[in-house]
């Protein structure tokens, strides 16, 4: 009997401990919470504003961006477009994963419409987003690069001029999933043990790693 009791008072303790860990995101790879919010503006093609006023910034992808002061980068414009089609004044999903903000204090998440598509993944699908490794237990990433994937395959969207100049060589971290210019500064600077080499960006981008935004391969 006292075994039993002390099997349980252990358990329960677990639990407990598990639950508080979910609260505060401290576990990685859980889904700490999830919400159902209304969208009141579309900044670009993956921030929004909902009506609490929070920016939420799609975990996991990276679209073209509206320069203020120059010209926007290639199909910034069709995918904020195509983000603003999809969710302006909708109800959305969100949820969390284990990073909940950027370096910027935006809200990070998976977004997602009333019949279950997932945005993050139609912009990616759509040509209009490239995939943007968080880490590991970034739960999304391989549904996120098998769509990638097939639109390198297809040639949509930004992939008709992202993979038309290429060096002969580039630097990618494998733990960043960054990838660079053999010449970049930063890149000279990737461990041996952590250094992999691409023999053009097709494959670097295949293999869902993201460009350096210094030196912009």
């Amino acid at each position: 009997m006292l075994d039993f009791y002390y099997t349980l008072k252990k358990f329960t303790a677990l639990i407990f401990i598990l639950l508080v860990g979910l609260s505060f995101g401290l576990f990685p790879g859980w889904i700490s919470s999830a919400e159902t919010v209304r969208v009141t503006g579309v900044i670009d093609g993956d921030t929004i504003i909902i009506a609490d006023g929070h920016r939420i910034r799609y975990l996991g992808i990276d679209t073209p961006e509206k320069v203020k002061d120059g010209p926007d980068e290639f199909l910034a414009r069709e995918a904020y477009e195509f983000n603003r089609k999809l969710v302006l004044n909708k109800e959305v999903r969100l949820r969390y994963g284990s990073e909940q903000r950027d370096n910027f204090g935006r809200v990070l998440a998976y977004v997602f419409l009333n019949n279950g598509v997932l945005v993050n993944g139609e912009l990616v699908r759509q040509g209009l987003a490239r995939v943007l490794y968080h880490g590991p237990w970034m739960e999304r990433f391989g549904e996120l690069l098998q769509h990638q994937r097939e639109a390198i395959r297809d040639r949509k969207g930004i992939w008709v001029k992202a993979l038309g100049e290429s060096d002969d060589s580039y630097r990618g971290q494998i733990h960043t999933r960054r990838f660079h210019r053999p010449d970049c500064s930063l890149g000279e600077k990737i461990a041996p043990k952590n250094l992999i080499i691409f023999r053009s960006k097709r494959e670097a981008y295949w293999q869902g790693y993201s460009p350096c935004r210094t030196c912009k391969p």
